[in-house]
Parts: structure tokens; C-alpha cells; sequence
């Protein structure tokens, strides 16, 4: 067996006191301790920045760049974990990509039949990890010590590096089980959706937020699809004051929507998050990560996506009716691929349509978040989420047909 270092970026430092930490989003099982003396390991850059290097009489930076052995990916396909501790290394906090990691890791489970699983700096995501108790979950840090505890050290990181999602999508459950010569598995999480509540007041839940504005569903739409849901059940409203987006929106939609239905203006946890997901009998997603979560529950709901193309993203998951907002523009089509906001020459910001150039001519992701293009583009959505605004109708009427056909009297 040869050896191969960590492609995401670590951390080495050394605490003078014992300390303890919890992600802000996290559940209170995330959080972590750490003793005096100990060396520990993370990827996690704000901890870095608002913790460990904010208190230098408690914690000591070794190495900016440490290296730790970790399996080539050659070897993956074809390495024997039977038995083995086997902790994988992971590069993302998108809720979307650590979701497809737990799909992958049950399947992993399942197939390679490893003594221990163990996922190292999962940070936002580690809500996520923490439902599975088969799986071992650092969730900021790894103290170096327990490290020759694990037999092997697998860093996704030299799979996604190869990606380019800002760009064109791709299916991660996939492409992480195809890495490593597995199949999906479906006892736990199975590709269709859980039966449709039969109540007389279903709970529907329409989560339009997305973390960029880019897929982020446009107030005239959450106001119609509230306008259509509410003669039939209770409507939720999940937002999230924390993002200038969820602000706006929230500020938008507060007169206007129907009486009954509830704006909930986030959540503590993203486990809090997930379960909400989970209760819903019926959920409209943007394009983000609740709409990833319902992978995890088997929940049902519509999808809508834009510049992503939706069949990429949910894989082999039917279990959300996918909406493809159809558009085609002088200069782009949906699905254009787009995943963020492009920065041009000129300093502006935007996507081919808003700007009216080709791709090509936005060869940069903005550097810095800037709270006014994030007012302007709630203001004047990118052409193809206007043409959405602009009548939302089609979309409505396919979420009604959903129902129809899941058996909901309509």
C-alpha cells in the first residue's frame, strides 16, 4: 500500500487549556472538547480564525499546512476495509454535498463491511452525520493522537477537486459510489417518496431560499404557491433572518401572505432543519440544501430549479416531482449550469442573462459578499427567475398536479 497527503487543506495547533466548542448551527451533541497539551487537527477555517488564533495564550498554530497520510484514490476501488477503521476526510459543509456522503457511506457500510466509520470536520453539516450512530463524527477537530487509530484516512477532497460545480452540477452520490466500485443502497434511504399523509389539513412547507440569489425563488412565487396551498392545509414559510435573502423576503411576503400561513424565520440547528424537512407532508424547495435533505426522509414535494439542471442534481431521487423553469434568453438557456454568481472585467456582477454577456466574459466568482447585489437581485431577479415572477402560474399548477397525482383530492 502506498501513500498519498490530504489534497484539503489542515490545520496543526497545540492547546495551552483545556477548551470546548460547538459549531453555532450545530446540535448540542456537536459540540467538542480538547485537554491541555494535546494537538488537534481542522480544515475549519473560521475556527481558525475566531478561535484559535484570537486567543494565543490558550492555543498555538504548529503547521498552516499539515500533511497527513491519507489512501491514494487509485487505490480506492479496490482497497479491502473489512474490519478496518476507515475515516474519511471531508472537503465541504454544503448541505448538498454531505448529504450524498452519508447516501455513499451507507452504502460503503453496507458493501465493505468496515469495523468503524468515522467522518473528520464536518462543521455545519455534522447534524447530518450525527443521526447515524454508526458513524464516529468530528465535527470541527481531530486530535492527533487518535489519529494511528484509523487504519486508513480517505480524503474526498482529491475526488471534488476534480469538479467544477460552479459551472455545471454534478451528481455526488454517483460519483462517490462509482470512486469507490459501489452500488446505492435503498433499505435506509430509498429512491421514491414515503405515501402522502391522508389528514384533512395537510402541513405544507415552501422553502425558498437558496444560498445564493442566483436559485433563490422570487417573493411573487412563494406568495403564489402560498395563495394556492393554503385552502388546503396548514403552510409554512421556512426563511432564515441570518441572510440578507430570508430578510427581505420575509420583509416582501408579511403583508401579503394568506391569513394562517406562518413565516418561520430559521432554525437553531440544522438538525432542526432537517426534521422540519422531515414533518412537512408536502415541501416546495429552491434549488439548495433542504431540498437535498429530503433525500435523507423520503419526503415528498416539488423541486424548482433554474440554472441547474434538476435531473443531475437529484440522481436517482424521484421522491421531489422535478420543475425545470423553462427559459431561453439572447444570451443563455436554462439550465446554464450556473451554481453562483459571476463577476465580470467591469467590476459587476451577475449571471449571462442579467449582464448580457457570454460566459466567457465572466471568468470570476465575486470575492466578497456584497449585501447590494443581493438587494438588487431581489428587486430585479436574473432573466430567467423574472420570467418565473412574472407568472408563476405553470408552476403552481404543476405542484397542484403533484398532488393530484399522489392522490391528494384537489
Amino acid at each position: 500500500m502506498s501513500d498519498a497527503t490530504n489534497h484539503t487543506p489542515l490545520l496543526l495547533f497545540e492547546a495551552f487549556a483545556p477548551f470546548r466548542f460547538r459549531q453555532p448551527d450545530a446540535a448540542p451533541a456537536a459540540e467538542q472538547r480538547g485537554r491541555a497539551g494535546a494537538r488537534y487537527l481542522t480544515s475549519s477555517t473560521p475556527f481558525v480564525n475566531q478561535v484559535v488564533l484570537r486567543e494565543p495564550a490558550r492555543f498555538r498554530v504548529l503547521a498552516e499546512r499539515a500533511q497527513i497520510a491519507c489512501r491514494p484514490r487509485a487505490e480506492w476501488p479496490g482497497a479491502a476495509f473489512e474490519g478496518r477503521s476507515v475515516l474519511f476526510l471531508l472537503p465541504s459543509q454544503m448541505l448538498g454535498s454531505n448529504v450524498a456522503t452519508m447516501l455513499f457511506i451507507d452504502a460503503f457500510i453496507a458493501a465493505r463491511r468496515p469495523k468503524r466509520v468515522g467522518v473528520f470536520c464536518a462543521r455545519s453539516s455534522s447534524d447530518i452525520y450525527l443521526r447515524d450512530r454508526r458513524i464516529t463524527t468530528y465535527p470541527l477537530w481531530l486530535p492527533e493522537a487518535e489519529l494511528p487509530g484509523w487504519d486508513a484516512v480517505i480524503d474526498l477532497g482529491h475526488l471534488e477537486s476534480r469538479r467544477d460545480i460552479d459551472l455545471w452540477p454534478v451528481e455526488m452520490e454517483g460519483e462517490l459510489n462509482q470512486a469507490f466500485g459501489l452500488e446505492a443502497t435503498t433499505a435506509r434511504y430509498p429512491s421514491e417518496a414515503r405515501s402522502l399523509a391522508k389528514r384533512a389539513r395537510p402541513s405544507f412547507g415552501i422553502l425558498p431560499l437558496a444560498s445564493s440569489p442566483l436559485r433563490t425563488l422570487p417573493p411573487p412565487v412563494t406568495l403564489a404557491l402560498a395563495d394556492a396551498l393554503a385552502p388546503l392545509g396548514e403552510v409554512t414559510v421556512s426563511l432564515n433572518r441570518f441572510q440578507r435573502q430570508g430578510q427581505l423576503q420575509a420583509e416582501a411576503l408579511k403583508a401579503t401572505l394568506p391569513k394562517g400561513v406562518r413565516i418561520v424565520d430559521g432554525f437553531a440547528a440544522i438538525g432542526e432543519l432537517l426534521r422540519a424537512v422531515e414533518r412537512f407532508d408536502y415541501g416546495i424547495y429552491a434549488d439548495s440544501g433542504p431540498a437535498h435533505m429530503t433525500k435523507l426522509c423520503a419526503a415528498p414535494g416539488t423541486a424548482v430549479y433554474a440554472p441547474a439542471p434538476g435531473e443531475v442534481l437529484q440522481g436517482r431521487f424521484r421522491n421531489l416531482a422535478l420543475y425545470q423553469v423553462p427559459f431561453q434568453g439572447p444570451h443563455c438557456a436554462t439550465p446554464c449550469g450556473l451554481a453562483k454568481l459571476r463577476k465580470a472585467r467591469d467590476g459587476r456582477i451577475g449571471c449571462m442573462g442579467s449582464l448580457g454577456l457570454s460566459l466567457e466574459e465572466l471568468p470570476d466568482l465575486p470575492g466578497v459578499r456584497d449585501s447590494g447585489v443581493v438587494e438588487q437581485l431581489h428587486d430585479r431577479p436574473v432573466p430567467c427567475l423574472a420570467t418565473l415572477a412574472a407568472d408563476p402560474k405553470p408552476l403552481v399548477d404543476f405542484v397542484l398536479a403533484d398532488l393530484k397525482r399522489r392522490g391528494m383530492p384537489i
